[in-house]
């Protein structure tokens, strides 16, 4: 059985819903993104692209696991964006889920969709610990390199890369953690876990520590009205002010992000996935478009560079 990746010229769908690309069986990983929701992800597979798709239109039919399933029921078809990760080809129906299956992971771990998006597992649709034969892997090689174009190398590669925390970010992390108390034993399962260590360590800690304690900090607690407006008032001074721009040409400036949302009837992720272009060419759902604004020494408000 040979495998190969050759020019795209032919493309049929069989009455199995398989599409047959030059003869080979093609297959697709791809991601659902909420843009509703912070812009988390559902990563899945299938070497039958249109019979899946069809079947995530309709929020009435069951898809996947749990996580993903309360996300739909919780949002509109509008505030999801489809993408392809990567198309794989095999003349072996098995051997094409199973390459399939193995790229679903990598996606999965690189966006982190388990701990922070829809999945409910890390090895995709159960491969997790599965040995494959070293023919397998170099087909899923071959067929790795032969597909992505430089373009789509350099995005991937500079999605792993680290990036440099903003000044800001670091003043949020710092204040957030003012004031905590740390158990030794809390210490030393960070250590631990920091090291690579088993990290449920860390975790029974501080269930221990929440028992033993009450809850956190301000259960039971009652936050004083100056407080609340205090630390109201410092969430506005970090806060970014923008400016919404309505789809009748008129706008207007909200203090914050929350506040646009709320009077808009818009989801703040949908606002922030608006942010990242700030171009009347990229609306949302509703017709809307958003920039960012800053407010210079003299009290003068200006869009942001």
């Amino acid at each position: 059985m040979e495998f190969l990746i050759n020019i795209l010229v032919m493309r049929r769908r069989n009455d199995d819903g398989l599409t047959i690309v030059d003869g080979l069986y093609e297959g697709v990983v791809y991601s659902y993104e909420n843009t509703a929701d912070e812009n988390k992800k559902y990563v899945g597979c299938t070497p039958r692209e249109r019979t899946r798709r069809d079947s995530w239109r309709n929020f009435k039919n069951a898809y996947a696991g749990e996580k993903i399933k309360i996300a739909r029921n919780n949002s509109t078809p509008s505030d999801w964006t489809y993408k392809v990760e990567e198309r794989l080809y095999s003349d072996d129906l098995q051997e094409l889920q199973t390459m399939l299956e193995v790229r679903e992971a990598y996606y999965i771990n690189l966006y982190d969709s388990c701990n922070n998006g829809y999945n409910s597992n890390f090895g995709g649709t159960g491969n997790t610990g599965k040995k494959h034969s070293e023919e397998t892997k170099r087909k899923i090689s071959k067929n790795h390199r032969d597909y992505q174009t430089e373009e789509t190398r350099k995005k991937l590669s500079d999605s792993l890369l680290g990036h440099d925390v903003k000044e800001s970010t670091r003043l949020k992390i710092s204040s957030a953690n003012q004031g905590k108390v740390r158990t030794d034993e809390m210490k030393r399962a960070q250590s631990e876990r920091m090291r690579g260590k088993e990290p449920k360590v860390a975790s029974e800690a501080a269930k221990e520590w929440r028992e033993k304690n009450g809850g956190n900090y301000w259960k039971g607690k009652k936050m004083s009205d100056e407080a609340k407006t205090n630390m109201s008032t410092a969430q506005r001074k970090r806060a970014t002010k923008i400016k919404a721009h309505y789809p009748d040409g008129s706008e207007k400036i909200f203090e914050t992000m929350l506040d646009a949302a709320t009077e808009l009837g818009i989801g703040t992720g949908s606002i922030h996935n608006n942010l990242r272009h700030s171009s009347q060419d990229f609306k949302t759902a509703t017709g809307f478009w958003f920039e960012k604004m800053e407010e210079d020494n003299n009290g003068v408000t200006t869009a942001a560079n």
